[in-house]
C-alpha cells in the first residue's frame, strides 16, 4: 500500500466509523458515510483484482507453453499414427495366417 493510500484510509476510515456509531445511534446512514463506504469497498476491490491481475508478459508466456504443448501433443498423433500402421501389418499378418492354416487343413481333409 502507498503512503497516499494509508492517508486516505485514515480518512476513510473515520468516516466509517463515524457512520457505524451513527447507524447504532437510529441516525441512520449520512451521504458522507456511504460515500466512504463505497470507496473504500471499491479500493479494496480494486487492490484484490491487481493482484490477480496477469501481465501480457506473463499471458504471452502462457501462449507460449500452449503451443508448446499443442507440437508435444502433434507428435504423440505421430507416434500413435505409427502405431496404427503397425497394428494393422499384425492383423495382416495374423489373417494371412489363419488363412495359410485353413487352407492347410482343407489340402490335408482332401488328401486323407
Amino acid at each position: 500500500m502507498l503512503e497516499d493510500d494509508s492517508y486516505l484510509f485514515a480518512y476513510l476510515d473515520k468516516d466509517i466509523e463515524d457512520s457505524k456509531k451513527d447507524i447504532k445511534d437510529g441516525k441512520g446512514l449520512s451521504q458522507k458515510g456511504a460515500t466512504a463506504m463505497l470507496l473504500k469497498g471499491m479500493y479494496n476491490h480494486i487492490a484484490h483484482l491487481d493482484q490477480n491481475m496477469v501481465t501480457k508478459a506473463e499471458f504471452n508466456g502462457l501462449k507460449g507453453q500452449f503451443n508448446g504443448l499443442k507440437d508435444q501433443f502433434g507428435g504423440l498423433k505421430d507416434q500413435f499414427s505409427g502405431l496404427k500402421g503397425q497394428f494393422e501389418f499384425v492383423k495382416w499378418i495374423i489373417i494371412s495366417g489363419f488363412a495359410f492354416l485353413a487352407v492347410l487343413q482343407a489340402v490335408i481333409a482332401f488328401v486323407k
